[in-house]
C-alpha cells in the first residue's frame, strides 16, 4: 500500500528568463495554479498588478489573485513581440498579450502590454513582478509594432 508524500511540491527551476515565460503562459493555458505559482520567485517582495487591478505584493495576495482568475478556467493567453532588457541577474520582457475572452459581445480577441520582471537568485530564473494594461482598443495585433522615438 503506497503513502501520500505531505512535502510541499519540488520548486522548479528555469535555466533562462525565456524558459520562465513559456511555462508561466502555457500554466495559464492550462489553468494550473501550482504551475503558475512556480515560476513566480519565492519572496514577499514580488509584485503583481492586473489590469485594471490594484498593486498586490507577496506570495501570498499574488496566489489568491490568480486563484481567482483561474476560478472560471483557463486563460487563453499568448505573449508576442517581446522586447528583452538585461540588467546582469535581471531580466526585463515587454510584451503583448493576446486574449481570447468571451464577452457579451462574443468571443473576442483583448490585447494588453505587460512587462515581466524575472531575477536570478539561488534557486534559477523566476518571476518577481508582473504588470497587465490593457492595449489600445482600436489597434489589431498584426499593426501592433514598436514606435520609435515615441516619448510619452
Amino acid at each position: 500500500m503506497g503513502t501520500k508524500s505531505t512535502a510541499a511540491p519540488k520548486r522548479a527551476v528555469f535555466a533562462s528568463p525565456e524558459e520562465v515565460e513559456q511555462a508561466f503562459y502555457e500554466a495559464l493555458r492550462l489553468g494550473d495554479l501550482m504551475r503558475v505559482m512556480n515560476t513566480w520567485a519565492d519572496d514577499e517582495e514580488t509584485v503583481c498588478i492586473h489590469p485594471g487591478g490594484e498593486r498586490l505584493t507577496g506570495t501570498s495576495a499574488i496566489q489568491a489573485s490568480w486563484q481567482e482568475m483561474l476560478n472560471s478556467g483557463p486563460i487563453h493567453i499568448h505573449a508576442h513581440h517581446p522586447v528583452v532588457i538585461t540588467y546582469g541577474m535581471t531580466v526585463i520582457h515587454i510584451v503583448i498579450e493576446e486574449v481570447q475572452a468571451n464577452t457579451p459581445r462574443g468571443n473576442r480577441e483583448l490585447l494588453f502590454y505587460a512587462t515581466n520582471v524575472y531575477h536570478k537568485g539561488r534557486t534559477g530564473w523566476h518571476l518577481v513582478h508582473h504588470h497587465s494594461a490593457p492595449a489600445p482598443s482600436d489597434v489589431l495585433l498584426s499593426e501592433m509594432h514598436d514606435i520609435p522615438n515615441l516619448l510619452h
